[in-house]
Order: C-alpha cells, then structure tokens, then sequence
C-alpha cells in the first residue's frame, strides 16, 4: 500500500513539475513532456507494468490541465506504453542507450500522433468543439528531440548510479 502511495505521489509531483513549470518556459523548452520520458524509461528499463500504472495515473492527473476531450491524453499515453512494450520485446530487445534513445524518439511521435487522431476523432464523432494547437508541427518537431535528451540524461544518470545498463551498440567477444 506504501508502494502505491509513494508512486503515486511522484507521479502527481512530476505532473506538478511539468504543468507549473516546463508549460511556462518559451518555445521549445515547453513542449518537452516529461513524464513521457519517465514512462519511457519505465517501460524499457525498470517495469512495463508499472509504466502502465504511471500512465493511467498522470493521464488522468494530465486531463485535469488540458483543453482536449477528457480522456484523450489518457489513452495516448496508454496506447504509447503498449507501443513501447511491443517495440522492445519484438525489435530493441537490449537495455542500450541507443535502444532507449530510439524508443523515446518513436514514442515521442506515437503519442503526438494519437493525440491528434483521438482530438480529431472527438471532433467529428462527438461535434466537440476544440480549438486545434496550431503549434502542433512545432511540438511534433521538437518533443521527440527533447524527450529524447532527458531520457540520454536519465540513462547517464541511472547508469552512473547503479552501473546495471550498458552504452555501447555491439558487444565485443
């Protein structure tokens, strides 16, 4: 029970963190989403089940801050997990930091594309009336990038701290 109060407190602390600050930095520093890249590294390094856990959590901690039909950011980052899950356990099957860096990225644009498909599916399904962020192409450009340079730093860290994770392409025999 401690476990899951402790998880969920950080995920509601890290949810803090991006939506008082990271939103209010300019442009392209506020379209860095953190809590993707934790979920990220989640789901590839640590537990795929506890990175489902985090998602569904700071989805729902997320839907309180957004302007999109409710449950859209929940179940993108949802979907995204999933698509992290398969993508590891089929192709990137090392803990590398290429691998990890290769996830972020592709999970990055996975995520920005089922928002907009579940926003637009929202639109005309529903007649919801949504204002579409016409900053969309900026955030699909930079997030991945972004994302991807807290998830190399994560990596350093955690690597740094525990040594249990490797930084090299191809194994030497």
């Amino acid at each position: 029970m401690n476990r899951i109060l402790i998880n969920i407190f950080v995920v509601i602390l890290v949810g803090m963190v991006q939506v008082s600050f990271l939103t209010t930095w300019p442009r392209p520093i506020s379209s860095l989403n953190l809590m993707l890249s934790l979920i990220t590294f989640l789901a590839v390094i640590v537990s795929y089940r506890q990175a489902l856990i985090w998602a569904f959590v700071s989805g729902l901690f997320f839907e309180l801050y957004t302007a999109l039909p409710f449950g859209v950011t929940s179940l993108s980052l949802i979907f995204s997990v999933i698509a992290i899950n398969f993508l590891f356990s089929n192709f990137f099957t090392n803990r590398s930091l290429y691998s990890l860096i290769l996830l972020g990225f592709v999970v990055s644009v996975i995520y920005n594309l089922l928002i907009f498909l579940f926003s637009l599916v929202g639109v005309v399904a529903f007649n919801a009336v949504y204002l579409f962020n016409f900053d969309f192409v900026s955030t699909f450009f930079w997030q991945p990038i972004l994302n991807v340079l807290i998830l190399g730093i994560i990596f350093f860290t955690f690597n740094f701290s525990t040594g249990r994770l490797r930084n090299v392409l191809f194994f030497q025999s």
